[in-house]
């Protein structure tokens, strides 16, 4: 397994060169790209994806640099924002745009979410679209979410075994699983780890403004009144130690990226302490 950063918890207040002086103060050599990283686009809908981006100067940065691109991620409102204009082909188009750019950025993933849309829609789009990224040595991975349909593990195992293709998988959040009121392990990784590709890794409980450094996000799944907490990874309310253990065992050999979602000013503190507990089981 390696070790990667996620680069949208910085990408409001750093460049990307910015970001890699911190990769580089971290000695951590991977980073996971978003559209918001790279310069480019001018409407919401270009920001969030990657054709109108300067990938190639990103690309020759990173490289110079020493830095590998674990991974690209669509913008969070990329899927229906291309499905109200255009349909499930607009999708596909922003899908194959992501591809394009892994492989100019030398990423073997492509993250994205469905974001709200029924999941037979969005197997409309990436159906195509898995069938490009083949050609292109890229595979797609669907991150789960909480308020959505991809929450549920039999949702997205369902699904990646309808699209049927080695150019698409899912991507493994215990967090959002937990955030669903799912248990992320072993039920949910259990249901989906034979079509696992890529994983995150943050710190998540019930908020309770009693606790000191938590963080309060979004509320629970169909819930008034529970809210997420975040804080240090060796924290969680899920055991983590298990899942590593169980990502091992089961030869995962992908990255591990850590995507703390806490204030920008926060981040590199979780950082401090998550990276030295992380690197307890994984050498990079």
């Amino acid at each position: 397994m390696k070790i990667a950063l996620n680069g949208q918890q910085l990408s409001s207040t750093h460049t990307l060169a910015q970001l890699i002086d911190v990769l580089k103060q971290f000695d951590v050599n991977a980073v996971e790209l978003w559209p918001q990283n790279i310069p480019g686009g001018t409407s919401h809908e270009e920001g969030e994806r990657y054709e109108t981006k300067d990938v190639a100067a990103a690309a020759k940065l990173l490289r110079l640099a020493g830095i590998e691109v674990a991974c690209v991620t669509l913008g969070f409102s990329a899927a229906p924002v291309c499905v109200a204009r255009g349909g499930t082909s607009a999708l596909t188009e922003a899908l194959c745009g992501a591809i394009d750019a892994a492989v100019i950025l030398g990423a073997g993933l492509v993250n994205c979410y469905s974001t709200g849309l029924p999941l037979a829609v969005f197997k409309e789009a990436v159906l195509p679209a898995a069938a490009y990224a083949v050609r292109k040595g890229v595979v797609i991975t669907l991150e789960n979410e909480a308020h959505d349909e991809s929450a549920m593990p039999q949702a997205i195992a369902k699904l990646v075994q309808a699209v049927n293709s080695p150019g698409f998988g899912t991507q493994f959040d215990p967090c959002n699983y937990y955030h669903a009121y799912v248990e992320p392990y072993p039920h949910a990784y259990d249901v989906i780890s034979p079509h696992v590709r890529y994983v995150h890794l943050k710190g998540g409980c019930h908020h309770d403004s009693s606790r000191p450094g938590v963080f309060k996000g979004s509320p629970m799944r169909d819930s008034e009144r529970d809210q997420i907490g975040y804080l240090p990874l060796p924290q969680a309310a899920y055991n983590v130690e298990a899942i590593l253990n169980r990502l091992a065992a089961d030869g995962y050999a992908g990255y591990i990226t850590l995507e703390p979602h806490v204030p920008v000013g926060d981040v590199i503190r979780f950082y401090e302490i998550e990276l030295p507990y992380l690197r307890r089981w994984i050498k990079n």
